[in-house]
């Protein structure tokens, strides 16, 4: 039946629903992406699924209203404790602290661009 040790429980607890699959942990503070450019800037979006794709299209879970930013302009991936930054051969590319980038892992700090987008990204814990 139930296990009555309790104490190996992990405090995560994976949700789909339609908004995707998200994750939640009690002892866990979301890694955040901090708008500093362009249009919606300044804003916070905390990164609280596995998955998100960042664009202008209607479909985008993250939605930046830029002419420089493909309809689904690039994806962070939740690996482990990381996000992954990919582009999705968007049109103007995706840029890493100034340098072009196809696929990287994230780390506090970086700046990530899109067209005229900035973000700062700032590790969860």
């Amino acid at each position: 039946m139930f296990d009555d040790d309790y104490d190996d429980w992990d405090d995560s607890v994976t949700i789909e629903s339609d908004l995707g699959v998200l994750f939640l942990n009690q002892d866990e503070t979301p890694s955040v992406l901090e708008q500093v450019k362009g249009a919606g800037a300044p804003r916070s979006i905390s990164l609280m699924k596995v998955y998100l794709v960042l664009g202008r299209g209607q479909t985008a879970d993250i939605r930046l209203d830029s002419s420089e930013v493909s309809r689904s302009h690039a994806a962070l991936r939740k690996v482990g404790k990381e996000f992954v930054c990919e582009d999705m051969e968007s049109r103007n590319g995706v840029h890493l602290n100034g340098v072009k980038i196809h696929s990287a892992t994230l780390r506090e700090g970086d700046t990530l661009q899109m067209g005229n987008v900035v973000f700062i990204y700032h590790e969860g814990s």
